[in-house]
């Protein structure tokens, strides 16, 4: 990979060591061509976060190009892909993440935090999908699947989770929105439905989505990270990744 377009910073709260030096210094080391720094925006709160890095970005020489970004958080209290704050002005590159429960607005980590029945989860989490990917506003739309791969019993409702993807890609296609091939995705869909994690790709590919790559990364050393990543692609069509060049961010 010679660039990463998903990458946090310490103002999100939970990436301690990602100052705008550490992430500009690895970008360098590791001679990435293009970096966007796309931190979360949790609520209203969160709009100058954007602002504050583009001018934390423009005190430093680097040798790569940096995008300046925003992962949007769906808004956890709504099932209808409402996202939790305005899109900031001025943005490179948005991406929107389905990371709650939607219209319950828990984090679910396991099955057990779940508090819905499977079939009102993926009823809720389709009208989500359906509904973010009607935002023209959004360029891309993160980690699609985590959410309620971490929900459900994936061994049951895996070819229910695939139907709705089948359908929002649909949408995805007709507006243009990228999908994420996510390397944190690795840490956070179960080991078992790593060697399956391809078929998402395979059925936005199919409907016409185009893909992007980005780490996702929170650490230093998990910029440009692509294991994960690579072993998608493996089982992909050669050359179906898309850069910043190809979808027109630079």
């Amino acid at each position: 990979m010679n660039y990463d377009l998903h990458i946090h910073t310490v103002y999100c709260g939970h990436a301690e060591t990602m100052t705008i030096d550490a992430i500009l210094k690895c970008a360098d080391e590791l001679g990435l061509n293009t970096i966007c720094i796309a931190d979360h925006i949790y609520s209203p709160k969160e709009i100058d976060t954007p602002r504050r890095i583009r001018e934390e970005v423009a005190a430093y020489k680097t040798n790569c190009r940096v995008l300046i970004g925003a992962e949007m958080d769906v808004s956890g209290l709504h099932s209808d892909g409402t996202l939790a704050a305005p899109i900031p002005r001025g943005l490179d590159y948005c991406l929107a993440a389905i990371h709650y429960i939607p219209g319950d607005g828990f984090y679910p980590r396991k099955i057990e935090d779940n508090p819905l029945s499977p079939k009102e989860l993926l009823k809720r989490w389709r009208s989500t999908m359906l509904g973010v990917l009607n935002n023209k506003k959004i360029n891309a739309l993160a980690h699609p699947g985590r959410m309620v791969a971490t929900s459900i019993d994936m061994d049951l409702y895996f070819d229910d989770v695939l139907e709705i993807l089948t359908e929002a890609a649909e949408v995805a296609a007709a507006n243009n929105i990228l999908w994420e091939i996510n390397e944190h995705d690795r840490n956070m869909v179960r080991q078992d439905y790593h060697n399956r994690w391809h078929e998402i790709y395979r059925i936005a590919l199919d409907a016409g989505v185009k893909l992007i790559y980005g780490s996702d990364s929170h650490f230093p050393n998990e910029i440009g990270g692509n294991e994960f990543v690579s072993n998608i692609l493996k089982k992909l069509p050669e050359g179906c990744l898309e850069t910043p060049e190809s979808i027109g961010l630079i």
